[in-house]
């Protein structure tokens, strides 16, 4: 196919073409992601500000995207603005023909002359990875390993073994059924409570314990509120954590359901670790009562890079590459020394990124 397409800056009114081509090109992966009030909440809506988004058009249709999100950052107690990549999307019909290479230059140009961002970061899939890192100069950390806590070992077995499968009822979360889940709390002077609103206490509990990693995004209320109550329909089920009477923490537990199994993403967890251990033991614990309870085969999460030893104690074991569903890589392209040369100083969670 000639090489006949342009880029240009995102118009209001793209998003209907963008989410058309994202249908082409993700499916129905996600599909809460396919609507536009999804979109206005990841690309406008956003408290750090609005996202920033180039468009490949050819013959007047949408054919390729890259955008990112505006993110806070607390980089050695410092404040600092970086950008999210996510949703690079080019059209099949025009691959290997650099598109995706001109977007990037183009968006990367915009917002370090016109907002001061010197840093982008995310999760490359693999196969955008070589474009990342061989042609826009990307750092890579190696694969963070993906955690799980096996609850029903022997159904991941049959579910794995095409013979040994049994039908049964498709995966179903329904919303009330987390809504109304009551913990079973052994541990004296711990309670839980679901979240509705992510007030000024955790404006309070942020500022006590911003300082727990070198580099973490900011989780104000006003980050929370956004990240996981504004759109109802991804399900996020957030949890106050009080103990002896004080606000402690939080949790955030989501149940989805891939390639036959369905588990529980143990989403963000903050701060970690918490104090006293017998606390955090019960964490993990209940975490898991609730996916049990919601039939998950096991809990995942994504191991926060401080102390991964915590997590192996709680019964959490890394995945095997050969048999891991998806590889999680952070990488970022920056200017600033403090921020990409070593990203094992990040602190990361399955909440910092746009697919849980």
């Amino acid at each position: 196919m000639s090489l006949n397409w342009k880029i240009r800056p995102y118009q209001a009114g793209d998003e209907t073409q963008i989410l058309k081509l994202r249908r082409i090109v993700f499916g129905d992966l996600d599909p809460v992601r396919l609507k536009k009030s999804t979109w206005q909440w990841q690309f406008r809506d956003n408290p750090a500000g609005p996202a920033f988004c180039f468009i490949a058009e050819a013959e007047g249709a949408i054919v390729g995207q890259y955008a990112a999100i505006s993110t806070r950052f607390l980089i050695e107690e410092k404040e600092a603005l970086l950008a999210f990549s996510c949703d690079t999307m080019i059209h099949p019909d025009y691959r290997r023909q650099g598109v995706f290479l001109a977007l990037a230059n183009a968006l990367y140009d915009i917002m370090t002359k016109h907002h001061g961002i010197t840093t982008v970061w995310g999760f490359p899939n693999n196969q955008s990875l070589p474009g990342f890192r061989q042609r826009l100069g990307w750092r890579m950390r190696p694969n963070m390993p993906l955690l799980v806590m096996p609850i029903r070992p022997l159904s991941m077995v049959c579910r794995a073994l095409p013979l040994l499968k049994r039908p049964g009822k498709k995966h179903q979360i329904t919303r009330a059924s987390g809504v109304n889940f009551k913990f079973s709390i052994k541990l004296t002077g711990l309670q839980i409570d679901p979240i509705h609103k992510f007030d000024e206490t955790f404006d309070d509990l942020w500022q006590t314990h911003c300082a727990r990693a070198p580099v973490m995004q900011i989780r104000d209320s006003r980050y929370l509120q956004w990240r996981y109550l504004a759109v109802s329909e991804f399900d996020y089920r957030p949890f106050a954590i009080r103990y002896n009477g004080r606000l402690t923490g939080y949790m955030v537990l989501r149940m989805m359901a891939v390639k036959g199994h369905l588990f529980g993403a143990l989403v963000d967890l903050f701060p970690f670790s918490m104090a006293p251990e017998s606390l955090l033991n019960e964490i993990f614990c209940l975490a898991r009562q609730y996916v049990k309870a919601h039939g998950g085969d096991f809990l995942t999460c994504l191991c926060p890079q401080l102390d991964p030893r915590v997590l192996k104690k709680a019964g959490f074991r890394k995945v095997p590459e050969i048999i891991n569903p998806k590889t999680w890589r952070l990488g970022c392209r920056c200017t600033e020394a403090a921020i990409g040369a070593d990203l094992d100083r990040w602190h990361i969670t399955f909440g910092d990124t746009d697919v849980v």
